[in-house]
């Protein structure tokens, strides 16, 4: 990331930021309101890695999400590929011959925004594995950036010389009016930040001219003869040159490069980092201040020297001062090694058709061809239903054509490619794109978001029937642990914060406390949200008090204003609705009205849990608990899973007496279990995080669970939950978070995406079945336990040839002996650093992304991978019959 000393909270990289993940995964951190929207814009975009990784998080924050690459360089494993289309806005764009190169993340919101410009791909390697540079801006709640509305005008303006798939422009055109409303109104800031693009004219057009005191460079690609180095070198005329390279793996014309290095008198700095360098930087320095241009232009004629109405790349770039060089570190060598440098392979860009896209409309599909073909060729179908492996002939594509409409029935995610014939009439097949469905892929998954009370009426503490009652009026439950005086609310404290018990409150001391708790909520809800059963007569109250069928007749729309004003007296005296107590009480039977009402019921109470003490945070998730139970919330509609995700992790606050321990214990692990059955474990998803997060906070009240207080939790549940709050579901589930044995997760997740696995020992998995590569199938099963301090798996074939292969992994270590062929199976080893590892090695389904350590011959075994076999307790690295 640069630095800079201007503008602080403006441009202000944060501290170890890696990648634009930790962008993401700070939105969710920060209290602030959701997101909007969020863009990503990429040359090469791997969706598989996107929705293993990215989407999840990204959707969690409330956005709506966009994401666009390159449609020469699209190749996407459709096995990996599940939510394009339907989650979120899969997108391509066509630059006419060249590169669609720019890096750009845009998180914007109603009120703040985060823009991360660089040169990292929407990949696995551009986002972890190799070395990037990224600038971040931010707009917060008084300034902005300056350079802002450069930004919004490139966003309009790029579709005029870019072509995208359908949706991709409104999406543009939805973030550049976000970004202009919230810089208006707001302080510019960080005046010398300057955005160039070659939109409308070259880059090197938009650099300094010199004499400057120094120039130095990095980018991992250059032009053949170094056209663009010696035009930045001719227009900057720098007093000292300095050229930095990492032999091997920088793609440049040693020859020509090292005459301009000895020209301008210039050094030489190899780096020789493991990681691969993909930043791109020109910097230099000019009357005492150190100038730097990031983002994606390498220094390539096609980059820097050729506007796109010239026929060059689509390219982003700021300008930003530094504090300090960003060159990386190095030895020094002579010029002359460079002519001996060998030119790279680069990408190789899909030169056969393209489609652009398939949008979903009312008479089939809309499908748009990146350039006109020459040959007559045909559309291919996968229904998203069916394995990507089938597919039917959907129509004939004449040539010329750019656009057409196909009369057919596919649901969003389904696949299309085009086919054309060779000179031998064999198919020869383009990209992959997936159906988009506009009403799905620009759905917002809305973030429950509570509206604090404004109103805090110490009165309804003086009542006990009140207090019995304070469900009646959403605003008045938030009370200190300790009495107030009268007409002081709890929160009016000098410190905001409410008062609380201490930890080591016991015996009368404690019994004291929940008096005062009975005396706000009442002795029924007191004893509900302990796990205590209720006293004889005081179901039937209860129940009208938690759903009664009048309180619609009571209370006017949410969007009034007078909401707050509501006399709870009302409540208490609202007739009997005869609700058996014996059973659960049913919304799903009540209008749509009154499901909404009691959806905002549950966000209230749970946005005030964390002011609450013990017994009132318990009962807000006994509540949540019930009311989803309820059916207040829709099938399809799993918002209320953070929300109670929220309440359970404000069920400790450092004031928890030992007493209780056991009751808090096991409620966590009922609410737990109730968001485990709800989360996948094979794929990130808001109800995942919501599971994860819960689990964190309360893993260490989970040991204290008892039996009898899960029976009391779960009791009226299961006709809402079934299985998963049987007593012994609910224990298993607090057992495994609080054990977290990764290799038991790994088989339960495996066994959810169809494969047939068994556990082997502590320590090893085996799955079976009929697949073409077993190292790819046991990378799988090692990701799924990545957690695990040391885990290995087997993958056999059922094929006749009996292929087979065996995955260890002790962090960083990644052992493979992979025997395609039984009779001379292959050793390798990987080391994965940063936040590489084996599941997400397993989503990019290669192993490409992990540096490779040599051994050796690979048909032998080395050391650490036989001392690896030992520590597992194998003789061998051959898998087990299970026929015997």
């Amino acid at each position: 990331m640069t630095e800079t000393t201007l503008a602080p909270g403006v441009l202000e990289p944060p501290t170890g930021l890696t990648s634009p993940l930790s962008l993401i995964l700070d939105e969710g951190r920060t209290g602030r309101p959701g997101l909007e929207e969020a863009l990503f814009l990429s040359f090469t975009a791997d969706l598989g890695f996107f929705e293993e990784v990215v989407l999840g998080v990204a959707q969690a924050t409330g956005a709506r999400v966009t994401v666009a690459g390159d449609v020469a360089m699209a190749r996407n494993d459709p096995r990996s590929v599940r939510r394009a289309g339907r989650s979120y806005l899969a997108g391509l764009a066509y630059a006419h011959g060249a590169a669609f190169h720019p890096k750009l993340v845009v998180l914007a919101g109603a009120e703040h925004a985060t823009i991360a410009l660089g040169s990292g791909n929407t990949t696995l390697s551009g986002w972890q594995a190799n070395a990037e540079l990224w600038t971040v801006l931010r707009v917060n709640s008084e300034q902005s950036p300056a350079v802002l509305p450069d930004l919004s005008a490139w966003l309009r303006d790029v579709p005029d010389k870019v072509e995208f798939s359908a949706g991709v422009p409104q999406a543009l055109g939805r973030v550049a009016a976000l970004l202009d409303r919230l810089h208006h109104g707001r302080t510019p800031t960080a005046p010398q930040v300057r955005f160039i693009n070659s939109l409308h004219a070259p880059l090197i057009n938009q650099l300094p001219h010199g004499p400057v005191d120094e120039l130095a460079v990095f980018a991992p690609f250059h032009d053949q003869r170094s056209q663009a180095l010696r035009q930045l070198l001719e227009r900057m005329r720098p007093r000292r040159f300095t050229l930095s390279y990492q032999p091997g793996l920088t793609d440049l014309d040693g020859p020509s490069v090292a005459a301009l290095v000895q020209e301008y008198d210039g050094r030489v700095i190899s780096d020789h980092d493991q990681r691969y360098r993909h930043g791109k930087l020109i910097e230099w320095a000019s009357q005492g201040q150190r100038w730097a241009l990031t983002g994606s232009p390498n220094l390539s004629a096609a980059a820097l020297l050729r506007s796109q109405g010239d026929g060059g790349n689509c390219e982003l770039g700021i300008i930003t001062p530094i504090p300090t060089t960003l060159l990386p570190d190095g030895t020094d060598e002579p010029a002359a090694r460079l002519r001996t440098a060998a030119s790279l392979p680069r990408p190789i860009a899909n030169h056969g058709p393209l489609l652009l896209g398939a949008l979903r409309v009312p008479d089939g599909l809309d499908i748009s061809l990146a350039r006109p073909l020459t040959a007559p060729a045909y559309l291919q179908l996968s229904q998203a239903a069916t394995p990507p492996e089938t597919w039917e002939r959907l129509a004939d594509v004449p040539p010329a054509q750019t656009t057409l409409t196909v009369t057919a029935s596919a649901d969003a995610g389904s696949r299309v490619r085009l086919a054309v014939l060779d000179n031998d009439g064999l198919p020869r097949f383009g990209n992959i794109v997936f159906v988009v469905d506009p009403d799905c892929a620009l759905r917002r998954l809305m973030p429950a978001r509570a509206q604090t009370p404004t109103t805090l009426p110490p009165d309804l503490f003086a009542d006990p029937r009140l207090a019995e009652r304070f469900l009646g009026d959403l605003t008045t439950l938030r009370t200190g642990l300790s009495p107030a005086h009268a007409g002081v609310s709890a929160s009016s404290s000098t410190s905001g914060t409410v008062a609380a018990a201490p930890r080591d409150v016991a015996g009368d001391s404690w019994e004291r406390y929940l008096d005062e708790c009975a005396g706000r909520v009442g002795h029924p809800l007191t004893r509900f949200a302990l796990g205590l059963p209720l006293p004889a007569g005081a179901g039937k109250a209860f129940l009208q008090d938690l759903l009664p069928v009048s309180w619609d007749e009571r209370f006017i729309d949410d969007i009034e204003p007078t909401l707050d004003e509501d006399d709870a007296e009302a409540v208490a005296t609202a007739a009997d609705t005869g609700v058996d107590a014996a059973a659960l009480p049913d919304l799903r039977r009540a209008d749509q009205e009154v499901r909404h009402r009691y959806r905002r019921w549950v966000e209230r109470l749970v946005a005030l849990a964390p002011h609450l003490g013990p017994p009132e945070r318990m009962l807000v998730v006994r509540l949540t608990l019930w009311t989803v139970a309820a059916g207040a919330w829709p099938p399809t509609d799993s918002d209320w899973v953070s929300l109670l995700s929220r309440a359970v992790r404000a069920l400790d606050r450092q004031d928890l007496s030992k007493q209780v321990e056991p009751q808090i214990g096991s409620l966590a692990a009922v609410a737990l279990a109730v968001l485990r059955s709800h989360a996948p474990r094979y794929e990130i998803t808001p109800e995942t995080v919501a599971f994860n997060e819960a689990s964190q906070a309360v893993s260490h009240l989970l040991p204290a669970a008892e039996s009898a207080y899960v029976t009391e939790y779960t009791a009226l549940l299961d006709t809402a939950f079934g299985p998963a709050v049987d007593q012994t579901a609910v224990l298993d589930v607090a057992s495994d978070v609080v054990q977290a044995d990764p290799v038991d997760d790994a088989e339960r997740t495996l066994t959810e995406k169809d494969r047939n696995v068994r556990r082997h020992g502590q320590q090893l998995l085996h799955v079976t079945g009929s697949f073409s590569n077993p190292a790819l199938m046991a990378l799988e099963a090692v990701g799924a336990a990545e957690d695990a301090p040391l885990v290995g798996a087997w993958a056999s074939s059922d094929s006749s040839n009996g292929a087979w292969a065996l995955v260890i992994w002790r962090r960083p270590d990644l052992i493979v002996v992979d025997a395609r062929r039984p009779t001379t199976p292959l050793w390798r080893h990987h080391r994965l650093t940063g936040l590489v590892g084996p599941r997400a090695l397993a989503a990019q389904r290669s192993f490409e992304a992990a540096a490779s350590v040599p051994h050796g011959p690979r048909n032998q075994p080395f050391d650490l991978a036989l001392q690896l076999l030992s520590d597992l307790n194998l003789p061998g690295p051959q898998p087990p019959d299970f026929a015997t």
